[in-house]
């Protein structure tokens, strides 16, 4: 069984591509308990720790999670100092967890580890900050290329282009090239179509909702309702979706003038004073923003309007936009649960990548015993 460790872990993206591509996650730390909030409920079998990663003193934060020898770590340090939606600030203090990611690679000595950003880190006036946090690393790493792949090429139903910085020990494992990441022509591209039209509308009542009665069930949205290896999810998600009910369906109200502007917008405009945009039943969505914590001010990001209906989506067809199954769970608030999607990995994106790098250790993606 190869063990990673999932830095920054949020709700937990990353983490369930790893177990999905047949890794164990051990150790996953956030400093936000709203983010990591349902961690535990659908990881049990990992330990979460919330907890500064600027500050924590590793000797001590391992000697009392031992973890043993890892194959990878895998996160994606806080990004907005380089985000092109962000104030783009260097002297973000969020910054400086890029290196601190990159000192954790050195203490642990993984086999392998995945970073995963925003692709402003990899413009001229930014890469100085990556390639100093990068001169961290032990010399025996071979580290590829930086590269901006985009989930949807990988499976997901939404067009999110992220940078990936990929590194391995070679005598530890077998060749990564950058080539082993590029986009396979056999990859279908699913649409917000595939991934929510089965999906019920929205209640102020029903927190559990069955499925549209449809016979369109894409590929894309069949994969989704698949129950959980047997130690991931909690006992409730999993006996609901045994009798065909999810959640996530809270209701947004809207006022009328609100409502009287939404019916103007067609798919794949915008409306024109809140500048949500409405997204296209054929084409895969555009990015999910996450918004702030209170942190920063608890400001939400903008929400797409669903294609047909005139309201903004909701937490999960923003979920299985993003690629996570109906079993998964999130905040008992909307604002929280918009802000773990945005925040995430798209587990399906993430299981792609991982696959690609467990077949290097010569491990097969099956179940773990437990």
């Amino acid at each position: 069984m190869n063990s990673i460790v999932d830095l920054f872990c949020g709700c937990g993206g990353l983490s369930l591509g790893a177990y999905n591509a047949g890794f164990q996650t051990k150790l996953s730390i956030d400093i936000d308990a709203d983010l990591s909030s349902s961690y535990s409920k659908n990881f049990p079998l990992s330990k979460l720790v919330n907890g500064d990663l600027a500050s924590i003193n590793p000797n001590e934060l391992f000697s009392a999670n031992p973890v043993g020898k890892l194959a990878g770590v895998v996160g994606g340090p806080p990004c907005q100092g380089f985000s092109i939606m962000g104030k783009r600030a260097n002297d973000d203090p969020r910054n400086t967890l890029l290196a601190r990611y990159f000192e954790y690679i050195k203490y642990l000595e993984p086999k392998f580890f995945v970073m995963e950003n925003v692709p402003g880190l990899n413009e001229k006036k930014n890469r100085k900050v990556l390639d100093a946090a990068l001169e961290i690393l032990p010399a025996r790493y071979n580290i590829l290329t930086p590269q901006i792949l985009n989930a949807k090429d990988f499976g997901a139903a939404t067009s999110r282009p992220r940078l990936l910085v990929i590194g391995y020990d070679p005598e530890e494992m077998n060749t990564l090239e950058d080539s082993d990441f590029h986009t396979k022509s056999d990859v279908l591209a699913y649409t917000v179509r595939d991934a929510i039209y089965d999906l019920p509308s929205p209640s102020d009542e029903l927190e559990w909702r069955s499925y549209r009665k449809t016979i369109e069930i894409s590929h894309y949205a069949r994969a989704a309702r698949q129950h959980p290896l047997e130690y991931l999810g909690c006992a409730e998600a999993k006996s609901k979706l045994s009798n065909g009910m999810l959640n996530g369906f809270q209701n947004t109200n809207h006022t009328k003038p609100v409502l009287d502007r939404y019916k103007r917008v067609k798919q794949g405009e915008r409306d024109l004073i809140s500048k949500y945009p409405r997204l296209n039943w054929d084409k895969p969505s555009l990015v999910l923003r996450a918004g702030t914590g209170t942190d920063k001010g608890s400001f939400q990001a903008a929400r797409p309007l669903h294609p047909k209906e005139n309201r903004v989506i909701t937490v999960r067809e923003a979920a299985r936009i993003q690629g996570f199954p109906d079993w998964f769970q999130f905040h008992r608030t909307k604002w929280h649960s918009h802000r773990m999607i945005g925040n995430s990995v798209s587990p399906i994106f993430a299981e792609a990548i991982l696959r690609i790098i467990g077949s290097k250790l010569d491990i097969k993606a099956t179940r773990i015993a437990v």
